[in-house]
């Protein structure tokens, strides 16, 4: 158990670099890049599905906050669930596939948009 605990902090700590490193690489509005658009390459397609696949599962809760702003929470919470579940699923396969395939072309068409899971 105690083996496998450091072999998570281990693998957590450098998928946690390689994240901060991608995103360091990020333009910003101030360096003239334009709203929305990113630099696209092998790197940004990876760190695109890293994020993706890390992180698909916040659709549920946003979905669920969504819906329930359109309507009763009731409603919001059912609907805004099947919604979540579904958005999730799409983006975390989305992002391992971007993953599995970061070196082949293709680097400016993510398959979900927002290409990031925050991004609305």
């Amino acid at each position: 158990m105690r083996k496998f605990l450091i072999m998570f902090f281990a693998a957590t700590m450098i998928i946690s670099l390689a994240v901060v490193s991608f995103a360091a690489d990020m333009p910003t509005r101030s360096s003239g890049a334009k709203p929305g658009a990113y630099p696209s390459g092998p790197i940004q397609k990876a760190e695109r599905g890293f994020s993706n696949a890390l992180f698909g599962w916040t659709e549920i809760p946003k979905s669920i906050v969504d819906r329930t702003k359109e309507s009763n929470p009731i409603k919001g919470l059912i609907l805004g669930t099947l919604q979540g579940v579904c958005k999730a699923f799409a983006r975390t396969v989305s992002g391992i596939a971007d993953v599995a395939t970061f070196p082949i072309a293709g680097y400016d068409k993510p398959a979900i948009i927002p290409d990031m899971p925050a991004a609305k």
